[in-house]
């Protein structure tokens, strides 16, 4: 197992009732150990480094990288939104995790880029893979899988993708699909608060809480090479449904499983 040391993690404007500080205090209380600190956006931060005219050059190539990590996007080309529903306007598409990883890794300095140090990136924009077979928690999304985490160097959590990814009940899919099957589109809004006890929304006031378990499997993953867990009341297990991810972070039952537990507490054991 890799010892971890520092642990960043990286703010994200555009996702509403993301508290970086509130979720910094949980993990330094579970690693006391462990150096959590927060930090401005990722691109931000990185390109803080370097002179003006160095980030105009930079800020343009890793634009063109970002560009061609839509998924479905051409080389050089804009990509059209990849989602399941127009609902939700500010999903302009989708980044491929793994493309997305490799473009937003090129910006961590030499000496932030070891096993003992992890980097966590928030973001509002959605995430997913182009093969069934990649990552953790992810589901379909018009032909594509959308996703909440992509671990590794560096770790990226989507705060959209919490609440497209995992599947809402079947009922709430019908009666939208009514809806807009009739013109009623107005009444989304009023569906989503029907159903607000067994789904996640945009600014959900719980978004704090359901980040919790993704942010432990990001540690556990970049610790000991292993996935999520797959006991499904343990908040390191990757849900499949909204109703699953309410249980496994949120629910009465919900509590960090003897295996993963033994893994935090020897990670954030003082030495």
């Amino acid at each position: 197992m890799t010892g971890l040391e520092t642990i960043y993690l990286y703010d994200d404007p555009d996702s509403q009732g993301l508290d970086i500080d509130y979720l910094a205090g949980y993990l330094a209380a579970e690693l006391p150990r462990v150096e959590v600190g927060v930090r401005t956006d990722f691109i931000t931060h990185h390109l803080a480094r370097f002179s003006e005219q160095q980030r105009d050059t930079l800020a343009a190539i890793l634009g063109k990288q970002l560009e061609g990590a839509r998924a479905g996007a051409p080389a050089g080309a804009e990509a059209a939104p990849i989602t399941e529903s127009a609902e939700e306007s500010h999903l302009q598409g989708m980044y491929v995790a793994e493309s997305l990883q490799a473009a937003m890794r090129l910006l961590i300095p030499e000496e932030e880029a070891e096993m003992a140090q992890l980097h966590v990136i928030f973001t509002a924009e959605l995430i997913g893979e182009l093969e069934a077979e990649s990552g953790p928690a992810f589901g379909t999304i018009g032909g594509s899988r959308a996703g909440v985490a992509a671990l590794g160097s560096p770790t990226v959590i989507s705060t959209s993708g919490l609440v497209e990814a995992p599947k809402r009940p079947r009922e709430y899919y019908f009666k939208r699909t009514q809806y807009l099957m009739l013109g009623a589109g107005d009444y989304l809004e009023e569906l989503a608060e029907q159903f607000a006890d067994r789904t996640v929304g945009y600014g959900d006031p719980r978004l704090n809480e359901l980040l919790k378990g993704y942010l432990l499997m990001a540690v556990v993953y970049r610790a000991t090479g292993a996935g999520p867990c797959s006991e499904p009341t343990c908040p390191l297990y990757a849900a499949g449904s909204q109703k699953e991810l309410l249980e496994a972070q949120a629910g009465p039952e919900s509590r960090i499983c003897q295996h993963h537990r033994e893994i935090l507490d020897a990670l954030g054991r003082p030495l």
